[in-house]
């Protein structure tokens, strides 16, 4: 868990680094990606001077800022090649016009001799520096490869701040984003506690991450402090994914569940009713007759077997239940009421008038 003391170490840190470097492993998850591409973002805002590597390519369509992760460690220094032999240096010699703001490189060879080829020339950047490096993800040094490989200096010379879920053995200042929801939502409080501007395509990263970590916030595991934090993303012009239709479930008429692509697969194809209604009246209009289909008798024909017979079940049972009440009704009134006979004789009088009968 993150805690106060290591984030103002890592403030002090900070503020006074000129540059950075901040590493992914060689098999980052997503939400790691998108927990360092917004960390870097918001570094690179604070910091002229960061860099943001990987030991291989990382694809992820959905996230953000991913160009500017690079495979290579270094670039500082230019550097010039070319295909080399004996007689083809003698001397090198450098000068600079200060009208054109041009600076020359000479290299000339021994006399008699051809000059070098400039085809075989290449340039690229070298030299790694760094004053801190943030590891994501990283809980050993020889998982980077050749980032470390063949930089083991850099790395000796800056302070190293590992970001895990727990403590690695690596590692100057070590923080342990654990006990949050997933690494998005920890970062988000990383970024808030060192001061640093969320940018939005950071903050569109993190809510991906979240969601996807989450469930869409349907998990346990998203508590209020998740829904805090996405609400704070959102403000900071981040964008949500919406979630694939193919994961939410659909009922169908049989009570059974179908993937909702299915469904929509369904609702786009006419039902054997639309498509008899449609041929009937194709057939009406060529016969010149503009006279209405009769839906029920459509209805009727474009039924299907079983349909049919579950009709005539239904019929079947509808006209049990009115014999049945009809039945009822029949016995009811075949039973002597010795009540209402005694209402139907004229000199019948209840016992409590017989003694004001005139």
């Amino acid at each position: 868990m993150l805690n106060d003391l290591s984030l103002t170490q890592l403030k002090t840190i900070l503020d006074q680094a000129h540059t950075a470097i901040v590493l992914l492993g060689p098999a980052p998850t997503y939400d790691q990606v998108a927990s360092a591409t917004a960390f870097y973002l918001a570094l690179k805002d604070l910091k002229s001077d960061v860099s943001f590597c990987a030991p291989n390519e990382v694809s992820f369509p959905d996230l953000l800022g991913l160009e500017e992760i690079k495979q290579k460690l270094g670039n500082k220094d230019l550097s010039i090649s070319f295909d080399y032999s004996e007689t083809a240096v003698d001397k090198v010699s450098y000068h600079i016009d200060e009208e054109a703001g041009k600076f020359y490189l000479v290299v000339k060879p021994q006399k008699g001799h051809k000059p070098l080829d400039p085809d075989s020339v290449s340039f690229d950047l070298i030299g790694a520096q760094a004053d801190v490096i943030f590891l994501f993800g990283i809980h050993a040094y020889d998982v980077l490869e050749h980032l470390y490989e063949h930089h083991a200096e850099v790395y000796e010379n800056a302070t190293v701040v590992t970001v895990h879920s727990f403590e690695p053995e690596i590692g100057d200042l070590k923080l342990d984003i654990s006990g949050k929801s997933c690494w998005s939502e920890a970062t988000l409080t990383l970024i808030e506690k060192l001061g640093l501007e969320l940018t939005g395509e950071g903050a569109s990263n993190l809510l991906m991450a979240i969601d996807q970590a989450t469930d869409w916030l349907t998990s346990f595991t998203a508590t209020a402090d998740t829904f805090e934090a996405v609400a704070t993303l959102l403000r900071a012009g981040g964008k949500r994914l919406r979630k694939p239709v193919a994961n939410i479930p659909a009922v169908t008429a049989m009570g059974g569940f179908v993937p909702a692509s299915e469904v929509i697969m369904e609702r786009t194809t006419r039902t054997p009713f639309e498509a008899a209604l449609e041929k009937a009246r194709e057939k009406k209009l060529q016969e010149g007759d503009q006279a209405n289909v009769s839906l029920q008798e459509i209805k009727n024909n474009s039924l299907s077997k079983e349909e049919r017979l579950l009709s005539g079940q239904t019929s079947n049972i509808k006209s049990k239940k009115k014999q049945k009440q009809h039945s009822s009704n029949s016995n009811q009134s075949s039973q002597p009421n010795p009540i209402k006979d005694k209402m139907r004789d004229k000199n019948y009088v209840p016992e409590n008038l017989s003694g004001h009968r005139s």
